[in-house]
């Protein structure tokens, strides 16, 4: 983001925190989950498939951020949203 923002690094976090409230990367991170939580509900991609898609690598690294973030499992995360649509 600081390459094309053609600032520092220490310049883009400064400005970026004083502006969001958030470092780039807690920032870049809530946006994966986001997108991993859509990929949940409107897809039945596998979670290695949906790792990948967002960025974060591996199905592990997903599944420990995830459950950091929601304090659930990306499966559980999946079949709470499908048992309150059937519902």
């Amino acid at each position: 983001m600081a390459i094309r923002s053609q600032v520092s690094a220490r310049t883009l976090t400064r400005r970026f925190t004083e502006q969001l409230g958030i470092s780039p990367g807690r920032w870049l991170l809530d946006r994966r989950i986001a997108a991993t939580r859509a990929l949940l509900e409107e897809t039945d991609l596998p979670v290695e498939t949906i790792a990948r898609r967002v960025g974060l690598s591996s199905a592990v690294n997903l599944r420990r951020r995830f459950h950091e973030a929601l304090r659930t499992t990306p499966a559980a995360y999946r079949r709470a949203f499908r048992a309150d649509r059937a519902g």
